[in-house]
């Protein structure tokens, strides 16, 4: 397998394991609030399958980044998780971050429901920066 399939595929698992992550805590979350009698989270949006296709495909986008970029051949002299946690978090900025503000005004979400969609975006990102130069190194 060449190193551009691999670093997709690496990519790709990894959106898909930023969405089961929050789709966890998520529900732990849920119940630990019922427990305590507050409720459900109630600005959280619910995982879709809808979610976990979109993210998976900006997973396989993000790994053809890292391989477009060389895997921020510039950046020298550093461990592999500085690197990945550096290419994450531009592409966070640059990609998601923007988007997902977006999304969050034009739908008039509440700070947290517009919170909860930017973090799973920026863990989504994270993820497969950190993925992608695990396995470039």
């Amino acid at each position: 397998m060449s190193e551009l399939s691999y670093l997709m595929l690496t990519g790709s698992l990894s959106g898909l394991v930023s969405v089961l992550g929050h789709a966890v805590v998520g529900s732990a979350m849920d119940l630990l609030r019922e427990r305590g009698g507050h409720g459900a989270l109630s600005g959280a949006p619910p995982v879709l399958f809808s979610d976990a296709l979109l993210h998976m495909l900006c997973g396989t986008g993000l790994g053809l980044l890292f391989w477009l970029s060389w895997g921020l051949a510039a950046v020298v002299d550093v461990p592999w998780w500085v690197r990945g946690l550096s290419f994450g978090s531009l592409c966070w900025l640059a990609l998601a971050l923007p988007s997902a503000l977006s999304v969050a005004l034009a739908r008039d979400l509440t700070l947290k429901a517009a919170a909860v969609i930017a973090s799973r975006w920026a863990s989504t990102c994270l993820i497969a920066g950190l993925a992608c130069a695990w396995s470039w190194r």
